[in-house]
């Protein structure tokens, strides 16, 4: 019996204390997300379901696509003590200023499908986007490897568009040295936005139908893009690249207005953040072998995945619809 009692006495001891153990020990991972759209909802999903999977309470800040309140934001993590950052910058540059504050303050940053510039980054993850850019260029050029080109190219501020570029012209170079391809139009579109897109392409075709396909660097861009073909009757007429697979630009590839877009495994890249995260917080180990990627200051260890596929209307049922990404109803809508 005294020895039930003393049993019991200590559990009764012990059990604050190991309450209090479980609250204090709680990972707490901060989401900053620059940007806000279809993709990136995607994204925030899939982040959080991983994190709070492995025991992690996520707090998550959403910018808008508004850069003052990235900031604003990301400070306030800075200040509510998380262990760990993700971020998705809106401005490569700045961003890394923010870093600098983080790391001060003992918070690991991981810049997420963007790379922060000029900082200690703890680690970048991404996607293979000069990859992705070959892969634009490369469908295009199989199905019209002689004519006008334009290229619309991501914000300036994102360092993805660098790459995109690189991928593209990888591509794109040997058909212009042999005067296969002639580069009609060349233009960046801040904030990756629509509404730039459509003036840029509209604009031109006020003065020239000299136009056979635009390699568009992302599915915003070519919902502005098709948006001018259409009001100048080119519907289909003229090839248009994508990126990211949302439902719009694969409604628009099924019609017949988009030619393609590059679906990227977005649950992988997800995953692999989490696990990151996880390990940063837990004992600033990483579990990848890893590759590093220099970010103007020092080399950021990285992982850059090769996890994705072009998507055309002859495979789009095979690719996003399998796969559960896409809802085939919402796709095949108005078809």
């Amino acid at each position: 019996m005294k020895s039930l009692v003393y049993k019991l006495l200590t559990l009764l001891f012990l059990f604050p204390i190991l309450f209090s153990c479980q609250q204090k020990d709680q990972l707490k991972i901060g989401i900053s997300l620059g940007p806000l759209h279809e993709r990136w909802e995607k994204d925030r999903d899939y982040l959080k379901e991983d994190l709070e999977s492995k025991g992690a309470k996520v707090i998550i800040k959403a910018a808008n696509n508004v850069e003052s309140v990235q900031k604003e934001q990301f400070l306030d993590l800075v200040k509510s003590k998380v262990d760990v950052i993700i971020m998705v910058a809106i401005n490569s540059d700045a961003a890394g200023a923010l870093v600098q504050v983080a790391k001060k303050n003992g918070v690991k940053v991981i810049a997420y499908d963007r790379l922060i510039k000029n900082c200690d980054l703890d680690y970048y993850v991404s996607f293979d986007n000069i990859k992705v850019g070959e892969m634009q260029a490369d469908y295009l050029t199989r199905i019209t490897p002689k004519g006008s080109y334009a290229i619309l190219g991501g914000d300036s501020k994102d360092y993805n568009s660098i790459y995109l570029r690189l991928g593209q012209m990888n591509i794109l170079q040997p058909l212009i040295t042999r005067n296969d391809i002639k580069i009609v139009l060349d233009e960046s579109v801040n904030n990756w936005d629509a509404d730039v897109a459509y003036k840029i392409i509209n604009d031109y075709l006020n003065k020239s139908n000299d136009l056979d396909a635009i390699i568009a660097s992302n599915d915003l861009i070519a919902k502005g893009v098709c948006k001018a073909l259409n009001e100048h009757d080119l519907d289909g007429s003229i090839l248009v690249s994508g990126q990211d697979a949302e439902t719009d630009a694969c409604k628009r590839i099924v019609q017949g207005k988009q030619t393609m877009t590059v679906y990227k495994y977005i649950e992988s890249l997800a995953n692999a953040t989490a696990n990151i995260a996880i390990s940063l917080a837990e004992n600033g180990s990483l579990p990848y072998s890893q590759t590093t990627l220099n970010n103007g200051k020092i080399m950021v260890p990285s992982i850059q995945l090769p996890n994705m596929i072009q998507v055309t209307k002859e495979n789009i049922r095979m690719t996003v619809i399998a796969d559960g990404y896409l809802d085939e109803k919402e796709v095949f809508e108005g078809k």
